[in-house]
């Protein structure tokens, strides 16, 4: 037995002896540089990308095997463009774990990492072929772990050092490596520290490009399927879109290669920076997510987004508070499975005129193969503040069906616009279904209520049923849409066609037998009538208003934004057909046009209606930018009742035909004021003027010029009175506009006793709302003087009368100095001006002459006695 013993030790000692000895000449002979061809080669081989290291592998055994390396780098697939590249790495092997086919690395340190991260035009990543053909990192370690490998130790002098052929299919799966005898090599790193890293992202689909740098990493032990601390620092920076934010992140990460499932538990991501247009100044993510790449799993549990910043842009908003909280959420694809418990999603912030509030709940919501239930989910939204408000809930309850087809009882929509006094309320309900595998549903019993509240409504408020369906085909790409409504007795078919649905492409067609805007859009009440001004005595005409090609809008004119950028990107196809139509007080029969909206532009074309006996013609055309044509007609239409309808005004009576070609660009309606180009004319006949009788008022003057040596002047009518009427058998004007500057070419009015035609000036100035025209009135031959008595003294003699001043106070003044009548002229030098001067208006009191003295000699007035007499030939 003692025998035996002692052979047993002494064979002890001689094996610790020959392992001493031939690891001392391992240590003496082994050069792990002699591998770097081999590994380049191998990677090569494997993946047709070219690995370079350029600095000194270095190799210990005691007490532990290790390596380091520097400036290594690996190349793209067949390119020479650089994919990554290491500055230094470090790492350790436990010796003792590989006698059990364990490779346990102490520790890794890696600096300087750096790699470069594409998506080319197919959305293919240039790591494709890194993660399909698998374990890269090990394969690239085989040569020199199986040069040392203890059970397979063999001295091997450096001069006879070759590179030991391997089969680079060994190595099958991430986390085991075959070795020699077939058994299986497992995978433990105690931590990775990797300090000062870049990441270079790049997509050639979208043009993005980001990186982020100072990335710092820090780990716990790493083996595969089991839990491990993760630490994460660094910097986005981004050139498209713009970013500039720090990324701070925790998580207990576990992955399984094997079964392609990956987790991240007690994760802890904050974002704080630039992202695009947000300025964020906080994005974090808490909570626990897991996905399986197999089954197409995804869950998380105890998540919560939060979002807090301003986003600029053409949309900006202020103070965005974005929350998302899901306690428990699940989709599983493989089984047709979805989840989710209490998700509840808040946005709150402020547009640039108003702010929103967006509130989403789901309470619970179970979807199988076999079945889908769950609790009524609901949504509001809310847009605007005070008297200017848009709200909308919506909610979905009696969830039914299962993971192919889903089914709501009723679907709900309670929507409300408050603008000021005007309150609309829409109120809609439906059966919804979903078919989840042929992309397709639809709402297929809409019914509802629309109901307008306003105080210009007869009884303070409007109301109408509607009824309806929509369906949407994701397939096919389409959405169909059919509203019939019934509006005070006259029903109304609204029909919608829309195709390519991310860009859409929209037909429809309207329908009425009649359609009242007033009842959808009550016109607001006709302002107050203005006190008449007082009479004022001014001895010389007011000059004529400059003219200005880019003035400032008048002060009271509201500067409304006029924004046709949406023009942009739609694509609307349409046809109306109303067989009477009312806006405001203006009527139309049989009306009809054609809409197209395609490449920026809006055309409304066919525009054909009845208007007041009459007919009306043309087309309308606006662009993105803000530019308007229009080119319209009206033939023989009566004019009284139409221009009564659409300005409330009853000067001008008889048959008129007009055209007008104008066209214009701006922002705002002054500077589409300002840019107004083209021109309007009209051919009006057997009508008249309606507010004075200009033939009786020329009597009236002639009879001031008889009497005014007598002292004894008789009364002017200077007032405008709708009751008097001129009466003429033709009128023509011929008006051109060039960017808000008018030029009467032509006004030429025949009447049974006058004649009236433009002078000079002859103008009218849009941007300014001023008004500058001389009329030249002339009493037509000798006959028409002896049938009119009084108008004798003035027959074939032209007066000149000129209409200046701001639209809604013109000035009307006779040019004296211009009438060439004898009488007329020794009247005026005779004192007639001071005579009508003292007969109109009185000097105010602070003016009177003292006692004693004599009174100053008043200036003459040359424009108000048959200046106001003609007031109302134009209007106010």
């Amino acid at each position: 037995m003692k025998v035996w013993l002692k052979r047993v030790l002494f064979s002890l000692v001689v094996v610790v002896i020959v392992a001493l000895v031939g690891i001392a000449i391992f240590l003496l002979t082994f050069d792990p540089n002699a591998y770097k061809s081999k590994l380049e080669e191998v990677v090569f081989d494997r993946y047709q990308r070219t690995l370079s290291i350029k600095g000194e592998i270095e190799l210990s055994l005691f007490p532990r095997i290790g390596l380091s390396v520097e400036n290594v780098s690996l190349s793209n697939r067949n390119s020479s463009d650089t994919f990554a590249s290491v500055d230094s790495a470090r790492f350790a092997v436990a010796i003792w774990p590989l006698m059990f086919n364990r490779l346990v690395i102490d520790h890794v340190a890696v600096t300087g990492f750096k790699a470069w991260v594409t998506r080319d035009q197919h959305g293919q990543f240039n790591f494709r072929d890194l993660i399909e053909r698998r374990s890269a990192g090990l394969e690239v370690l085989a040569p020199p772990l199986a040069a040392v490998s203890l059970p397979n130790l063999k001295p091997v002098s450096s001069a006879q050092a070759q590179p030991v052929p391997q089969d680079t299919d060994a190595l099958s799966e991430p986390g085991k490596s075959a070795t020699d005898d077939g058994a299986e090599l497992q995978i433990d790193i105690a931590g990775l520290d990797l300090k000062n890293g870049e990441i270079h992202l790049y997509d050639n689909i979208t043009g993005s490009s980001a990186r982020v740098v100072k990335l710092d990493v820090n780990t716990g032990r790493m083996t595969v399927n089991q839990a491990f601390d993760v630490a994460l620092k660094g910097k986005l920076m981004g050139d498209f879109p713009v970013a500039d934010a720090n990324i701070d992140a925790q998580a207990i990460v576990k992955f399984n290669p094997d079964e392609q499932a990956y987790s991240a538990q007690r994760l802890n991501l904050t974002v704080a920076g630039m992202l695009g247009p947000l300025q964020a100044r906080a994005v974090s993510l808490r909570g626990n997510l897991a996905y399986s790449a197999y089954s197409e799993m995804v869950s998380a549990s105890g998540l919560e987004l939060i979002v807090q910043g301003d986003v600029g842009g053409d949309t900006p908003i202020e103070g965005l508070d974005i929350g998302l909280t899901v306690p428990q959420l699940k989709m599983d694809r493989s089984q047709a499975q979805l989840k989710v418990e209490k998700l509840a999603y808040r946005a709150r912030g402020k547009l640039p005129d108003k702010p929103f509030d967006i509130a989403f709940d789901a309470p619970s919501l179970a979807i199988s193969p076999d079945a889908a239930q769950g609790e009524p989910i609901s949504g509001t939204i809310k847009f605007g503040e005070g008297n200017d408000v848009l709200a909308v809930a919506l909610g979905m309850k009696g969830i039914g069906g299962n993971a192919s087809k889903l089914t709501f009882e009723q679907l709900t929509i309670d929507a409300g616009l408050k603008e000021n006094a005007r309150l609309v309320q829409v109120n809609m309900t439906s059966p919804a279904v979903w078919d989840v595998f042929e992309e397709k549903g639809g709402l297929s019993a809409m019914k509802g209520d629309i109901r307008i509240e306003d105080a210009a409504l007869p009884g303070g408020s409007f109301q109408f049923p509607f009824i309806g369906s929509l369906q949407a085909d994701l397939v096919q790409d389409q959405l169909v849409s059919e509203i019939n409504a019934v509006l005070s007795g006259s029903r109304l078919d609204f029909r919608v066609n829309a195709t390519q649905l991310k860009d859409p492409k929209v037909k429809f067609t309207l329908a009425a037998d009649r359609l009242d805007f007033n009842t959808l859009f009550p016109p607001p009440a006709p302002p107050a009538a203005a006190p008449p001004a007082a009479k004022d005595v001014q001895e010389k005409p007011p000059a004529p208003a400059p003219k200005e090609t880019a003035p400032p809008a008048a002060p009271d004119k509201a500067a409304q934004t006029v924004n046709l950028s949406f023009l942009q990107s739609a694509d609307v196809h349409g046809e109306i057909a109303i067989g009477e139509l009312k806006v405001q007080d203006l009527e139309a029969k049989k009306f009809a046009a054609n809409v197209l909206a395609a490449d920026g532009k809006l055309t409304i074309s066919g525009i054909k209606a009845d208007l007041y006996e009459g007919l009306l013609a043309g087309t309308l055309t606006a662009d993105a930018q803000n530019a308007f044509t229009g080119d319209l007609a009206l033939t023989n239409v009566s004019l009284a009742p139409f221009l009564q309808a659409a300005a409330r005004e009853r000067r001008l009576e008889g048959r008129g035909t007009i055209s007008l070609k104008l066209a214009s660009q701006g922002d705002t309606v002054p500077a589409l004021e300002a840019g107004l180009t083209g021109t309007v004319q009209g051919k009006i006949r057997d009508g008249a003027i309606r507010g004075i009788d200009v033939a009786q008022t020329l009597r009236e003057v002639n009879a001031v010029v008889r009497n005014m040596f007598s002292g004894q002047l008789p009364d002017l009518v200077t007032r405008f009175d709708i009751d008097r009427r001129t009466p003429f058998s033709a009128l023509d004007v011929d008006m051109a506009f060039d960017h808000g500057q008018g030029t009467v070419n032509k006004l030429s009015l025949v009447a049974p006793v006058l004649r009236v035609t433009q002078g000079t000036p002859a103008s009218v100035d849009l941007v300014n709302d001023q008004l500058d025209v001389m009329l030249n009135i002339k009493v037509a031959g000798d006959r028409a003087a002896r049938d009119n008595a009084g108008l004798a003294e003035l027959r074939n003699v032209t007066v000149p009368v000129r209409v200046s001043g701001p639209f809604d106070h013109l000035g009307y003044q006779v040019q004296w100095k211009e009438v060439g009548s004898k009488a007329v002229k020794e009247a005026v030098q005779g004192g007639l001006l001071d005579l009508l001067s003292s007969q109109i208006g009185k000097p105010p009191a602070e003016l009177a002459p003292a006692p004693g003295q004599e009174p100053p000699k008043k200036p003459v007035d040359p424009v108000k006695s048959i200046g106001e007499a003609l007031k109302g030939l134009l209007g106010q």
